[in-house]
């Protein structure tokens, strides 16, 4: 160390000490001159001892408190330990003789929640966009998908949302991009860069009743659930439906007495190595997104150049940012010409409908006028003698309301006398075109030979009036 070096660090103890100084004459004092063990005198020292002053923040993104400062003693990470505590306390202690650890702990408490940050929106808000459009090529560079309006919407909605969820926490997003394609592709690579920052990205969430679920989301931005889709059967379906819709989450922070809802600021990705990933589900999968990804096709893979990735992806940030900012094509939903692509999209990820396809050809065959769940139980799915279950009365009937809407009528009540089936719901066939289906040749009003007759003695009348 030479003398420059140890005459600077002098300079900068005897300023702190000064400071010190000044602070600890400030402070209230009891009738014996020592310093009041109030918050007040210790938001007094937070906010001013040259080393604590702006150090202590909330993470309103984690919800927890963060040190953004050096400090002088060994530190780990970020958030505010047990550790830096002890060092505060021993700080007061020893400097400004406050010793009361309750009143410290709600003095941290308040300054942090003053000085509060956001590191995401720091981040958007540094980035400055060069005006060259990278965001339509984003995910055919690096993942090999087509490139289309399709895909650019996906892309657009999916980090749209994402800048939506932080600056506006619990907004509604309920669509998942579901990155589908086979191993060694680096979906979850490029999820992660995605992220911009490898704690704001997470791939740990397993599991939607997790009692930790709270936990394993709060903190991260881009959350990626793999595979969770292809593994799941029509009940967990629904279940992953409804937490996408949800918006916040109640949590009650240990050895804290009130609950707090936590408003979301994350949004879910979807990757599979499926090509039918997408569960079976008549009633439709519209908040699921398939974005087929083809590594054969993309010109650099996420992790080729990690430098570049990052630069890249930024930019599309920043174009994003720049969108949001002067509110161009902020919303969160699909046109609906794309929304017609998606739903097709979604129908050649899941598997196929045989059962439709059974009944359909039955509604074809038959002269029935009216058919019922019963009727189709038995002559198009060959259960003779025997009643449906009531799962698949329910199957059979979302089926026809579902599929065949177009051209039977549901009749809420019709006596199949006949058949033996008493009053039951019912579908009646509808007229096609406005005409009656005729089924036997003497029931035709006009027959053929009267048709000629007529065309006869028109052309015979169009003659005279030449």
């Amino acid at each position: 160390m030479n003398d420059n070096t140890i005459n600077r660090s002098s300079n900068v103890e005897d300023t702190d000490n000064k400071e010190i100084a000044a602070i600890r004459d400030s402070l209230k004092k009891r009738p014996d001159g020592s310093p009041r063990q109030t918050i007040e005198n210790v938001i007094e020292v937070l906010n001013n001892d040259p080393m604590l002053k702006d150090a202590i923040r909330r993470n309103e993104l984690s919800c927890k408190t963060d040190i953004v400062k050096k400090m002088d003693w060994r530190r780990r990470s970020k958030t505010f330990t047990d550790t830096d505590f002890n060092n505060i306390m021993l700080r007061m202690e020893k400097f400004y003789g406050i010793t009361r650890d309750k009143n410290i702990k709600r003095a941290i408490d308040i300054v942090g929640n003053n000085n509060h940050y956001h590191p995401i929106i720091d981040k958007l808000e540094s980035l400055e966009w060069d005006g060259n459009s990278r965001l339509r090529y984003l995910l055919p560079r690096y993942l090999g998908t087509d490139e289309s309006n399709y895909i650019f919407e996906a892309t657009r909605i999916m980090m749209m949302g994402a800048v939506h969820r932080v600056y506006n926490p619990g907004c509604k997003f309920e669509y998942m991009v579901c990155l589908v394609g086979g191993q060694g592709a680096g979906k979850s690579s490029f999820l992660r860069l995605l992220a911009m920052e490898n704690e704001w990205f997470s791939d740990d969430l397993r599991k939607l009743d997790d009692d930790n679920v709270f936990r394993k989301i709060q903190g991260h931005w881009i959350i990626e659930m793999a595979e969770m889709l292809a593994t799941c059967n029509a009940r967990s379906v629904e279940d992953i439906k409804s937490f996408l819709s949800r918006q916040s989450e109640t949590y009650k922070v240990p050895y804290e007495t009130h609950p707090e809802d936590r408003p979301r600021q994350c949004i879910f990705v979807g990757s599979s190595n499926n090509a039918d990933f997408l569960p079976f589900d008549r009633t439709g999968n519209r908040r699921f997104v398939p974005v087929m990804v083809n590594k054969e096709k993309a010109l650099h893979h996420p992790l080729e150049d990690d430098e570049e990735t990052r630069a890249y992806i930024e930019q599309c940030w920043a174009e994003i940012m720049n969108m949001y900012k002067k509110g161009i094509n902020t919303k969160l939903v699909f046109n609906k010409e794309l929304e017609k692509e998606l739903i097709e999209f979604q129908k050649e990820c899941m598997p196929q409908d045989t059962l439709v396809g059974i009944i359909e050809m039955f509604l074809e065959m038959t002269d029935e006028e009216f058919v019922c769940v019963q009727m189709i139980y038995e002559r198009a799915l060959h259960h003779e003698n025997c009643k449906p279950k009531q799962y698949e009365s329910r199957e059979i009937t979302s089926i026809m309301r579902l599929k065949f809407a177009e051209q039977w009528e549901e009749v809420k009540s019709h006596r199949f006398i006949k058949e033996g089936y008493g009053t039951q719901l019912a579908w009646k066939r509808k007229k096609e075109n406005g005409f009656e289906k005729i089924e036997k040749d003497e029931d035709i009003p006009f027959k053929q030979e009267t048709l000629e007759n007529l065309k006869t003695e028109s052309d015979e009348m169009t003659g005279k009036s030449k």
